[in-house]
């Protein structure tokens, strides 16, 4: 397995690209970020060239899947997003589904089912996956309409598109639903990518309750070729927490 490393987070309030030029000078080269929008994207293709860094994953804008009147603003932010996607050679974009509306249920996912569908087709144009991730709604994203895995899952088998898979999120799915290695393994040919914060206080891995060594070993064993993202926001020097997990964890740093 591999760890990528989500500077938005781990150097949360901190120069965006002083800190991925941190990370490559101590060789961690695979990154990951949530929006691009507000960054120097010609300095970080920049040090992505100078560094040979990889960019994993990174969002498109914020705008809603299940309200078909934000549909044409979703699609063209996404489009985008693509732009900047082949420019990095990053073949991931990660998208939420934005808050509920007062429509019936049934009508959200329909929505959010066409529009998915759509944007999976000029993903897959472009050789790029989209990752959906379903957001706890018990600490975070009260008004989310997507946070279960298990729905998440349902979306996927429902709209049965290869270049969409779902963003498994370990610390939101523990707060939400629990029953983790389960719907991991019921559920991995689904899955495109995975992130990580120890619970709940989403510090580093090993403070909380979760028994991330556990975690890791299954998912080692089932030959997962993706990256577990390091989303938390650490405690320590953001280096130490990183480089632990290489020496005592079994990942590759690049």
């Amino acid at each position: 397995m591999k760890l990528s490393v989500c500077v938005d987070a781990l150097y949360h309030g901190k120069d965006f690209c002083v800190s991925v030029e941190e990370l490559a000078q101590h060789s961690i080269k695979n990154i990951e970020f949530w929006s691009w929008w507000d960054k120097d994207m010609e300095k970080l293709l920049w040090l992505q060239q100078r560094y040979q860094l990889r960019v994993t994953a990174f969002c498109t804008k914020f705008c809603s899947l299940v309200d078909e009147t934000g549909r044409e603003a979703y699609l063209n932010g996404f489009l985008e997003t693509i732009e900047i996607a082949k420019k990095l050679r990053c073949s991931q974009i990660i998208t939420t589904p934005g808050n509920r509306t007062e429509k019936p249920f049934e009508e959200q996912y329909q929505n959010l089912l066409y529009t998915l569908g759509q944007a999976g087709e000029i993903a897959k144009e472009q050789g790029i996956t989209v990752l959906l991730e379903p957001v706890n709604s018990r600490l975070e994203a009260p008004n989310t309409f997507l946070d279960h895995s298990d729905l998440g899952f349902r979306i996927l088998k429902d709209l049965a598109h290869p270049h969409v898979k779902l963003l498994f999120d370990l610390y939101h799915a523990q707060i939400q639903e629990g029953d983790l290695w389960r719907r991991i393994e019921e559920n991995l040919s689904l899955i495109g990518h995975l992130h990580a914060a120890g619970i709940t206080a989403r510090h580093e891995l090993e403070d909380g309750e979760l028994n991330y060594p556990y975690l890791f070993q299954r998912l080692s064993e089932t030959g997962y070729r993706g990256y577990v993202g390091l989303e938390y926001f650490p405690l320590r020097p953001p280096l130490e927490g990183i480089q632990a997990l290489v020496q005592d964890g079994g990942f590759a740093a690049n």
